[in-house]
């Protein structure tokens, strides 16, 4: 084809201009790497595990060898009908018997007939419904109501896997009852998703696990390691009667690091994330504690009322705090890092000044964008993955309308960041309250210590308290055969198994990364049995109209059919290793 002079002028003109645009672009993009970086020392930190790895790492799909031979049973978890409202019928029967418990939860020592009442009708359906685990493993009841199974494995030398869940679920607020779609201990089943309390929070996780377990024993399979289920019954207040007392049975029994890996409820899979589609097994777990502070003055008739009686001095206090919350975080100390680092190299849609920051996070510049960019423009749960947390849960004061409150008290719940400690948060506190105690002239007393910072003065005087607390939980590593297996054994359930051409996660590629929840687990109690803890419940993720402790709990029911095909196979799968990791 021959140009004319005019086209000719015209294409170079269109070559100088893009030519122009590419120049500026890339000098755009080099200015603001140069300001991320320049004049900055890389931050510091204690622990760079990935630091010399290939950002976010992915590997093949992992299987078992039976698999390839006969993939039959799998497949019907997943896809038969039968199967599939059998399945239903076991977690419904689970969901319908009433297993709440209170932060006043009596032990089961003071009152073995609470727990009998409660634990005892469901130990008794599980055995009727579970007849080839509960006549042919080894059943143990630890503290009476805490169930212990074990599959006894063919080779001592190898460690033991451990499968947790908790049978316990959070009360229902009787002025909420009006609110379900379903009565909450109806354990309705309407063909896609269950209903229920309990089957989101985790008797799905405990019921998918012994279905498993009976699944495999009918396939056939001899486990070559131990397998034990470990089922607490009050991890919903803290563990101390069930999963507390099953793990020092664990280690007088076993030893310390006598286990391969821990699972237990938490991490999500699957879930969108910035267009990313993550699983997310949680390989951290944030610390917490609870702290009281009370205030003490000389009360009086409220018709003589001082500036600011009690309930208002503490008000004040509650105001500064929450006026000053934590700062975010954002170190490789925390799987959310990592977790950030796999949506900036993933992500088509985060902006490109974004992804530089997060993936340059170890320059204090980028790390300030990345960690303001996660805080304040993420989701609220996102938000507190890197930063401490306070709740001002529980007021009490005063007793009658005319006459001032003598005694006042709160309870702050905190959870803490990975990178903080106990100690840190509690003198978080102390240094508010001393402000408004010296603001007011009122004494200050630290309980635990029985330190008096400030003399109590005729004003009064706050007491603060620690109420227990928790460190955050060691790291789990995110390197080596373990951690190889178990993504590629994930990518290979959803990828190859769950998501088929009706599903909208179709053709589309899962992206496996260490993370965190912002709550507790059970497995604040296991840390001695194994350095590998995995906080994971496979499936879909509920959806957020039905929050774990909150009306309408649901799960979509293929999630809950997904965890059964995960352990299928992954039980599968590790019983293939002669060696540990």
């Amino acid at each position: 084809m021959v140009l004319s002079n005019y086209n000719c002028l015209l294409l170079s003109i269109t070559l100088v201009l893009i030519s122009i645009v590419n120049s500026l672009q890339i000098n755009h993009n080099q200015f603001l790497l140069q300001e991320l970086t320049e004049n900055n020392q890389p931050l510091i930190f204690e622990s760079q595990e990935n630091s010399d790895k290939e950002v976010c790492k992915q590997y093949e799909y992992k299987y078992p060898k039976s698999f390839k031979k006969d993939n039959s049973t799998v497949l019907n978890i997943l896809y038969n009908e039968t199967f599939r409202n059998q399945s239903a019928k076991k977690l419904s029967g689970a969901v319908k018997i009433e297993t709440q418990v209170y932060d006043n939860s009596p032990t089961v020592e003071d009152d073995p007939n609470f727990w009998n009442k409660k634990f005892n009708p469901l130990y008794n359906y599980l055995n009727k419904t579970f007849p080839i685990i509960f006549q042919n493993l080894e059943i143990e009841l630890i503290n009476q109501h805490g169930l212990l199974i074990t599959w006894k494995g063919s080779n001592p030398n190898l460690k033991s896997i451990g499968l947790l869940g908790h049978l316990d679920v959070v009360p229902i607020q009787s002025s909420t009852l009006n609110q379900w779609t379903y009565p909450p201990f109806s354990g309705h089943y309407d063909g896609e998703k269950l209903w229920g309390r309990g089957s989101s929070d985790c008797k799905n996780l405990v019921i998918g696990l012994l279905e498993t377990i009976e699944e495999l024993y009918k396939f056939g399979f001899k486990p070559k390691r131990n397998i034990i289920l470990g089922f607490g019954f009050d991890e919903e207040i803290g563990g101390f009667r069930g999963a507390k007392n099953i793990a020092n049975h664990l280690i007088k029994k076993y030893g310390k690091d006598s286990f391969y890996a821990i699972y237990d409820e938490g991490g999500q899979s699957i879930a969108y994330e910035n267009d990313v589609l993550l699983a997310l097994p949680g390989t951290g777990e944030k610390g917490s504690i609870d702290i009281k502070i009370s205030l003490n003055t000389p009360g009086g008739h409220s018709s003589v009322p001082p500036k600011h009686t009690s309930i208002g001095l503490i008000s004040k206090f509650i105001t500064l705090l929450e006026s000053n919350p934590f700062e975010p975080i954002f170190t490789p100390l925390n799987p959310t890092y990592h977790e950030y680092q796999c949506i900036a190299k993933y992500s088509p849609t985060i902006p490109k000044e974004i992804k530089w920051s997060i993936l340059n996070a170890q320059y204090p510049n980028a790390n300030k964008i990345a960690r303001d960019w996660i805080y304040n423009n993420q989701s609220l749960t996102s938000k507190y993955l890197i930063s401490s947390t306070q709740a001002i849960d529980i007021i009490n004061g005063g007793v009658k309308s005319n006459a001032l409150p003598e005694y006042v008290e709160i309870i702050m719940n905190h959870r803490i960041a990975i990178e903080q400690t106990v100690e840190e948060i509690f003198n978080h506190d102390l240094v508010f309250l001393k402000q408004i105690a010296d603001e007011y002239n009122l004494g200050l007393i630290i309980t635990n210590d029985n330190e008096t910072i400030i003399e109590p003065t005729s004003n009064g005087y706050f007491k603060i308290e620690k109420l227990g607390g928790l460190e955050p939980a060691p790291t789990t590593p995110t390197t080596g055969k373990k951690w190889e297996l178990l993504v590629g054994n994930i990518r290979h359930v959803y990828e190859k198994l769950s998501f088929t051409s009706k599903s909208p996660y179709y053709n589309q590629k899962v992206i496996v990364s260490g993370g965190i929840a912002t709550g507790n687990t059970d497995t604040r109690w296991y840390w001695d049995l194994t350095r590998d803890i995995y906080r994971y419940r496979p499936g879909l993720l509920t959806s957020v109209e039905s929050h774990a402790h909150g009306v309408d709990e649901h799960i979509i029911f293929d999630s809950h059919l997904q965890i059964i095909a995960f352990y299928f196979e992954y039980l599968q799968l590790i019983n293939e290793q002669d060696s540990e990791d």
